[in-house]
């Protein structure tokens, strides 16, 4: 009702429904939301939530609708792996009425998913882990997903492998090859001995 209300007067004064448009974020705490930022590090076990929402004083800070997703019904009871961290991500793109950009229709559903990313990931990427997300400048999550299509401004957020998905070969990557280096230490060794072979081998000049 409240929502409903401001709505109503913003677009009774003339205040754009959509000036601060972004992805807002928050977490999960027993029954209810609370205020988050991209750039923080939940913990294992957390559910993690975003929503497209528009406000004319630049915030986005609407909490997902609907109920808030168990994390056991979306991620089940299985422990992350060492080094790595569990959580559910929940997208709601907002109310194609008071929120979305004028000749744009959110997606009809949202997202809920259960991802796994490194233990010191933020909210930001691990939502880069459940769907395609932009950044803006300022740090504001601004797309999710190519919504809205406007949205074209900023980075495309990456996403930061876990411990869990490296694999043996990367173990070898801030360096050479094993066998590059003994195969450089055998040459040397040939090079050093074929020269004191030929230095033994040279005639001797005559004295006088």
């Amino acid at each position: 009702m409240l929502r409903a209300y401001r709505v109503a007067t913003e677009v009774a004064f003339g205040v754009p429904r959509v000036a601060g448009a972004a992805f807002g974020v928050a977490r999960a705490a027993e029954v209810t939301w609370l205020a988050g930022s991209p750039k923080d590090a939940p913990p294992d076990g957390s559910v993690i939530g975003w929503r497209f929402s528009a406000s004319p004083d630049g915030t986005a800070t609407e909490p997902p609708g609907g109920d808030l997703p168990s994390y056991q019904m979306v991620c089940g009871k299985d422990a992350a792996a060492t080094g790595s961290k569990r959580v559910v991500v929940r997208v709601d793109f907002g109310d194609p009425e008071s929120d979305a950009f004028p000749g744009e229709q959110p997606p009809a559903e949202g997202l809920t998913k259960c991802v796994t990313g490194a233990e010191t990931a933020s909210t930001a990427q691990l939502l880069a882990t459940a769907a395609k997300a932009r950044m803006n400048a300022q740090g504001d999550v601004v797309a999710i997903n190519a919504y809205p299509a406007r949205a074209t401004a900023g980075t495309n957020l990456g996403t930061p492998a876990s411990p869990a998905d490296a694999s043996p070969d990367d173990a070898s990557s801030n360096g050479p090859p094993l066998t590059l280096i003994l195969g450089g230490a055998t040459a040397l060794a040939l090079l050093v001995s074929g020269a004191v072979v030929a230095t033994r081998r040279r005639p001797r000049t005559p004295s006088h």
